[in-house]
Order: structure tokens, then sequence, then C-alpha cells
């Protein structure tokens, strides 16, 4: 299946409560900033999530819509959610079949199989995809902001 096909066909569960795909989240945005993470409260993940809430307005501006990915289960998330006061919804791909399809997927990681790597993944209204990796590092997260918020990378 093409990575966009997916983005459409899948809907999953997110922290306000419905199944949303991320085509339909794309519906009236200029673009999707998609933050995967491994497991939730981790440093790593919190500090990825931490900074799209602290820099979420400049994403906003632009009509970006921000969103989390993870397998963990959307209770975990919802609770993790509140803990950091995030400003934008995360959704579980328990079932891995979007994570499979973007290939985000990690074989293992601390023994459990298949999870989420540490990616942003940007889909802009053309449907082009970009992706970065990130290590947690504060610079990974500015070098994406650089290409999304301050233009120099964003397709027409």
């Amino acid at each position: 299946m093409r990575v966009i096909q997916a983005l459409y066909k899948y809907a999953l569960p997110s922290t306000d409560g419905v199944r949303v795909s991320c085509g339909e989240l794309l519906r009236d945005a200029n673009g999707l900033v998609l933050v995967s993470f491994p497991f939730a409260f981790t440093e790593t993940s919190e500090q990825a999530l931490a900074w799209f809430r602290d820099h979420y307005s400049q994403f906003a501006e632009k009509n970006y819509r921000v969103v989390g990915l993870s397998v963990e289960n959307v209770f975990t998330l919802k609770a993790l959610r509140e803990k950091l006061h995030l400003p934008y919804h995360l959704h579980s791909d328990a079932n891995r079949e979007v994570s499979r399809s973007l290939g985000i997927l990690l074989p293992e990681v601390a023994g459990v199989r298949d999870v989420t790597d540490c990616s942003v993944l940007f889909v802009d209204r053309l449907r082009h995809i970009r992706r970065w990796t990130y290590g947690g590092g504060v610079s990974d997260f500015e070098r994406i902001q650089r290409k999304l918020v301050k233009s120099e990378w964003v397709s027409a």
C-alpha cells in the first residue's frame, strides 16, 4: 500500500476520544506535523513532545496541525498528554498499521518488538512527505523548525 493511501485508510484512536485518519487531519490544514515516539513517559519522548508544545504557536501560525503518534494505548497517551499539558492530541497506533506503512517501526527496542522510532514527519497540502529522525536533542528540533516554520523547505 502506498504511504499516502495508508494515511487516509487507517483511523486511529486519539486522546480526544475519536478515531481520525491522518487524511482527515490534513483536510483543513496546510500540513501535518506528525511526531512519533516509541514509549510514553521516557525522557526522549517527553522532551520531543514538550518541545513541540513550547513551539506549537509557530506551527499553528502556518496552519500546520501537530499530532503525536505512538504504539502505546490511548489511555496511556491520554495520561501523557495531561501530564505534559499538550495543546495537540496524541494518536494510538497500537495495531501498528500506520507506523508500518510509514516505515517508522523499529524491529525491537528494550525487548519490545515493533515500536515507532523517534521521527518527525511532515505531510504538506500536496501530500508530499518529508521525514527527520531525532535523538532527543534540541538542535534536532530547531533544524526541523527551520525547515518548516522558517520556510527553508516547504512545498507550494
